[in-house]
This record gives C-alpha cells, sequence and structure tokens, in this order.
C-alpha cells in the first residue's frame, strides 16, 4: 500500500470506518485504555513485540494480547465485562399495544393498528410468564389481534399464517367457532372457497348449529371477496420476482456463474490477483451471475422492517422467541435463523451494536456463528479464500482490529458457541484462538470484498422515475467477490433478497476482464478523486481506460464519439469524420455507413427511454442492450448518450430485483 498511497491520513480514516464508528460505542474507549500501555518505555511495543508476529498468522496474534504483560490486564479485564445485552419480552407492555391496536381498528385506522399489534407480538413472551395477564397466552393473543386487522386489510395470507401460530402458541381452538369463522374469512380473501366452506361448515357446527350466524358469516365472506376483487383491480399485483436464467448454462467450477464467465490464471499478479474474465463474447443483457449469498448482515436500522435472513420487507413480522431485536418474514425464516446463527447472536446484539463496530465486524461474526461449529469455522478463510493485504497493514490498525477480534471472541465464548466451558475466564482454548485468528483475517478481507445489498425504494407513482437506491445491509459472496474495478462497469448489479444478480451493460470481448463498480464511476467523480478513493479505500491504484485516457464527467462527454475504422482485421479508431484515412491501415475510409448505424442506437436508446416511461422494463431493457450492442460495434467510448443508456439499463435490472413502495 505505502508505494502507492499519496493520502496516508484518508486511509487510515477509511480503514478506521470499516472497523468503528469514531463517535460511539464503547470499543474505542477500550482501545484507547489498552492504548495508554504504549507510552514511556513501552512506545515501540506495538513495533517490536505486536509487529513482529509475522502478517498472516493471526492466531498468534490474538493470543499474544491476552499473554503479553504489556497489554494483558487491561485486555482482560475489559473482557471479563462481556454479558448478555437484549431487550427481553414483557407480557403487560404486549398486552397494552394489543388494546391500543383493537382501538385503532375499531376506528378504521388499519396500518396504525397493524403497527401497534406487530409491536404486541415482538414483545409478546413465548412461554406463560404471568398468569395475571392473558392467562399466560400473551403472545397466543398478540397473534389473534393481529390476524383481525390483516383480515380488514383484506390481507388474507397473513392473517392465516397468524391464526396458525396462534393456535401453536396456545389459543383454544378445538371448540372455538369463532376461530374457524376467522379461517373461513382468510381463505375467501385467498380466493380458496372450498376450504372457506369447508371452515363456515366448522364454524355453524361449533356454533350450536346456528344458522343465522351462519348466514351472517357467509355474507361477510363475500362481501370480502368482492372488497378483495375490487382492491386488486385498484392495485394489481405485480408478479413475483425470480432469479433470471444464467447465460449459457450454469458454471460447475464457479458458485452461481455461468459457462460464459471463468476465473484467469493470473494468480500470481499482486496487482490483480484472481479474477473473472470473459470465457466467450458476452453482448449487454446477459445474465453471468445469480450467487446466494455466503454470508449477509442487515444494518441494525432495518431489524424492525426487513427480515433478518432473508431481507424481505415484512409485512406481519414473527418474532424471536427470546429476544425483541430481531424479526422475521416468516417462521420458517426464523427456524433456520434461531436454530443457526441467531441462538449464539441473540443475547449480545445490543453489546455489539453499542459498541460501536461496523456492520462488517457482525458479517465476520455471522460467518463464524453461521458455522456452528469451531471446526467449521477454522475452515471460512480457506474456503472464501478472499485477500486481506496483511501485509500492507499498519501495526496500529492491525492491533485495532486484534482487539475487535478478541472482543467479538469473547460473546462467542459467553453465548456457548465453544459449548459450556470449564472456566469463566477470558483467555482462549487453543481452538478458540484459531477461530479468534479466522475472525482477525475476516476483519481484514472483508474491508476489500464485500458488497453493500440494496433494494430500490418506490416514493412516488412512476415505479422507475422515482425509485431511489436504499442499502439495507451487507453480504460475502465467493464468486462476486473475484470481479475486478472498472471506473466503466462492465456489469449492473441487483440483488433478489440477498442473491447477487449480475447483468452485462456492455459488450466484452473473450479474454477480457468482466469488471464492476466499486463505486467510483468515471461520469460522477473526477479521475483525482477515484484515485484518492479507491487508493485508500480498497488499496490499488486503477489503470481503467477511463482512468488512462480521463474521461470527463456526464456533463462535458461529448456527443459524436471516436469511430472504428470500418476495414477488416483493423484495430484503428479515429475522430468522428464522414471521411478520412485510417492511421494505422492506411487506407482511405468512409463512414457513412457507420454514421448510420450510429443513428440507429440514438433511435434504439430513444424508444428504450419511452419504454421504461411507459413502465414496459423488460422491452425497454431489450432495446437499450440492442443499442448498446450495436454501438460498440462501430465506435469506441465515451459516448454520452451510450452512457446514459448503460445507466437505464441498470435501472431496468434494479427494478426486476428487491423493491418496497412507500
Amino acid at each position: 500500500m505505502a508505494s502507492i498511497d499519496n493520502d496516508p491520513l484518508y486511509t487510515e480514516l477509511c480503514s478506521d470506518k470499516t472497523l468503528s464508528s469514531q463517535k460511539e460505542g464503547f470499543f474505542n474507549a477500550f482501545y484507547w485504555t489498552v492504548a495508554e500501555n504504549f507510552t514511556g518505555q513501552n512506545e515501540h511495543w506495538l513495533r517490536d513485540v505486536f509487529g513482529k508476529v509475522q502478517p498472516g498468522n493471526d492466531s498468534a496474534r490474538v493470543q499474544l494480547i491476552y499473554e503479553d504483560p504489556v497489554v494483558c490486564f487491561e485486555v482482560l479485564g475489559t473482557l471479563e465485562h462481556v454479558k448478555p445485552v437484549f431487550r427481553g419480552k414483557d407480557a403487560k407492555f404486549s398486552w397494552q399495544r394489543r388494546e391500543q391496536a383493537t382501538k385503532l381498528l375499531n376506528e378504521g385506522k388499519m396500518q396504525q393498528a397493524l403497527i401497534l399489534a406487530s409491536q404486541a407480538v415482538m414483545r409478546a413472551p413465548a412461554k406463560c410468564v404471568d398468569m395475571h395477564i392473558d392467562q399466560g397466552m400473551t403472545l397466543a393473543c398478540a397473534f389473534w389481534t393481529r390476524a383481525e386487522v390483516l383480515i380488514r386489510m383484506l390481507d388474507g395470507v397473513h392473517a392465516l399464517r397468524d391464526l396458525q401460530m396462534a393456535a401453536k402458541a396456545g389459543f383454544p381452538v378445538k371448540a372455538n367457532g369463532e376461530y374457524y369463522g376467522k379461517m373461513a374469512k382468510c381463505y375467501a380473501l385467498m380466493g380458496d372457497l372450498k376450504r372457506a366452506e369447508v371452515s363456515a361448515k366448522l364454524f355453524h357446527q361449533l356454533a350450536g348449529l346456528d344458522d343465522y350466524r351462519l348466514q351472517r358469516l357467509r355474507e361477510d365472506l363475500e362481501d370480502l371477496r368482492t372488497l378483495k376483487e375490487e382492491d386488486s383491480a385498484i392495485k394489481p399485483q405485480g408478479r413475483e420476482p425470480k432469479l433470471p436464467d444464467l447465460a449459457g448454462g450454469e458454471n460447475q467450477e464457479l458458485k452461481g456463474a455461468s459457462k460464459k464467465i471463468a476465473l484467469s490464471g493470473a494468480l500470481k499478479d499482486s496487482q490483480k490477483g484472481r479474477y473473472i474474465v470473459a470465457a466467450e463474447d458476452l453482448q449487454p443483457g446477459e445474465t453471468v451471475l445469480t450467487e446466494a449469498a455466503y454470508g449477509a448482515c442487515l444494518y441494525p436500522k432495518f431489524f424492525g422492517t426487513h427480515c433478518n435472513l432473508c431481507f424481505s420487507r415484512l409485512v406481519a413480522s414473527v418474532p424471536c422467541e427470546q429476544c425483541c431485536g430481531v424479526a422475521f418474514c416468516s417462521p420458517e425464516c426464523r427456524d433456520r435463523a434461531c436454530t443457526g446463527y441467531h441462538r449464539f447472536e441473540c443475547q449480545y446484539l445490543d453489546l455489539m451494536i453499542g459498541s460501536g463496530m461496523s456492520i462488517l465486524c457482525h458479517l465476520a461474526l455471522r460467518l463464524i456463528t453461521q458455522a456452528g461449529t469451531a471446526e467449521k469455522a477454522i475452515e471460512i478463510t480457506k474456503d472464501l479464500a478472499l485477500c486481506s493485504h496483511a501485509e500492507h497493514r499498519s501495526h496500529e490498525d492491525y492491533f485495532r482490529r486484534t482487539l475487535m477480534a478478541a472482543f467479538l471472541l469473547r460473546c462467542l465464548q459467553k453465548s456457548e458457541f465453544f459449548g459450556r466451558r470449564k472456566t469463566e475466564a477470558a483467555e482462549p482454548t487453543p481452538i478458540e484462538a484459531k477461530v479468534g485468528g479466522v475472525i482477525l483475517e475476516l476483519l481484514q478481507s472483508l474491508q476489500f470484498n464485500a458488497h453493500e445489498i440494496y433494494e430500490m425504494r418506490v416514493v412516488g407513482d412512476h415505479r422507475i422515475d422515482s425509485a431511489k437506491v436504499q442499502y439495507t445491509g451487507v453480504g460475502v459472496y465467493r464468486t462476486g467477490s473475484l470481479l475486478n474495478h472498472d471506473c466503466h462497469s462492465g456489469v449492473s448489479r441487483s440483488f433478489l433478497k440477498t442473491t447477487m444478480i449480475l447483468h452485462t451493460s456492455r459488450p466484452l470481448a473473450k479474454g477480457s476482464s468482466v469488471p464492476e463498480n466499486y463505486g467510483m464511476h468515471f461520469m460522477r467523480q473526477p479521475l483525482s478523486v477515484r484515485q484518492k478513493v479507491l487508493r485508500s479505500r480498497y488499496w490499488f491504484k486503477c489503470d481503467c481506460k477511463a482512468c488512462v485516457e480521463d474521461w470527463p464527467l456526464l456533463d462535458k462527454i461529448p456527443d459524436k464519439p471516436k469511430l472504428r475504422c470500418p476495414h477488416p482485421d483493423c484495430s484503428g479508431v479515429l475522430v468522428y469524420t464522414q471521411k478520412g484515412k485510417c492511421y494505422k491501415c492506411k487506407n482511405n475510409v468512409n463512414f457513412e455507413g457507420t454514421i448510420k448505424i450510429l443513428q440507429q442506437c440514438e433511435n434504439l436508446y430513444d424508444e428504450g427511454a419511452k419504454k421504461m416511461l411507459q413502465e414496459r422494463v423488460e422491452e425497454a431493457a431489450q432495446l437499450f442492450s440492442k443499442g448498446i450492442n450495436l454501438f460498440y460495434t462501430v465506435a469506441v467510448p465515451p459516448h454520452k448518450t451510450t452512457h446514459v443508456a448503460e445507466e437505464s439499463l441498470r435501472s431496468c435490472y434494479a427494478d426486476f430485483g428487491n423493491k418496497t413502495r412507500v
């Protein structure tokens, strides 16, 4: 890093940000408490003792801070205070929210009622803790109340699920006619008239064969069915998004990748390392990756609005049985999380958030907790094989990350990730130290290899023009991390839940790099800014074509591009003109045909823009792809309208992924 770093202070700030907040949390106080020992006679300890540990020997670094007398007392003294910190359940609070939800429902304020009913569900204890409140069935009553709210909101699917969860939570259903009456309403809203009729008959039997009540129920069912049809006509349901097919079929060597891409053989290239290349010629709009996240974490501010496992937007949240800190979109997601990673994180989430640690620290821990055992966790970094640039990291930065690894390791110890320990002392066993080393390596490599997961937040009537990118979390991807950067990206990245999808956004020749963009795009940031950020954030000097040629920002990009020599086998590129002589092949050239093709490109871009305006997004994507591909056969970038078309194509593919209306 030192050879290319021209702003060490900015690099340090970028690195610190990937570890912890500088303004909030107790981790920085922890660090400075320990760092006070690096003064006086120990001022060279970081360099002469800690710094002597070979880069990459992360378990030894972790072990050192527990054993060296210069730092071990402060380290152990702080880690001994790690204990569960989380929001528990509260039956009285749940009951209060349920009462408020019922009142709002009676006033016709359904959305507010749903919010409060969901709060009642989230705070209700799963087991009987206070028989004076709801006879110990607070959770069942909360689900029951929310089911009624959802029925009034014409959501039969989620209402039925709440009724089923109410039954599992102990709600009496065997002789309860009201239960089957509500089920009949759910089925009617779902269009399942046969099950609605069966449930209505059960209601009739349990209501003492009261024909009047049955007739009233059937009238309600008909009213609900009519209201649902009217609601669907006003707000037609869009198609459930699905993963696109990979171009050319699935690659057997690269997880989630198309057969049309491959891993380069440049294993010894210190600048580029391993990276993805085109195994065949690629055209715009081809799907080259649909990869599920190896691990992913939500940003804490979305814990109450998105599923903690799959990142789906919550409609009727399903709670963890122990804490109120996270929510899930379904019992299936909850059970997968709570039998996996969440059982180790549950009681320590608020403590970790309070430490001020970054989302990347949480992701490092998540990769360990989802592994389930120490033995599997030790294999993570070998499996991912991510670059960490350990040899370039400063001693101070390395030490800060080692302290964070020790804190996260202590959370694992206390949560019994390693089983019931024989001692409460923080000193790690040999296998615990190995896991601590894995955490430390991840705290370095995730700085360069994690991807932010986003959804499109539609804030107006037009689903494209009013859509804004909203980052909801961070994930790590084995194949996705192998794409190098280019300030003129070759792919468009979108997400479906936590699965990364890559579509090509411009033609890529066989053997060329398949690059993505790390956030520094030539149209939006000038060369100096791009180089500074990429050097300081990702520790490399970008030598892409846009940087080497110093392409202008969007508003300065020329309307007329440079043209390819039309003679076969000539790679010459000439300034925009009608006629001339190629400097490379020395032939006279006539660009009349080329200019006609460029006009076709412009027409295709215009048609694509019209389709976008009409929200016919698939047709728009096809038109943009065709025009972009045609452009690159006769001309070279930069070219304003072509780059605008590439960005429009990216917007089309983003529309097919995660999306929420507000």
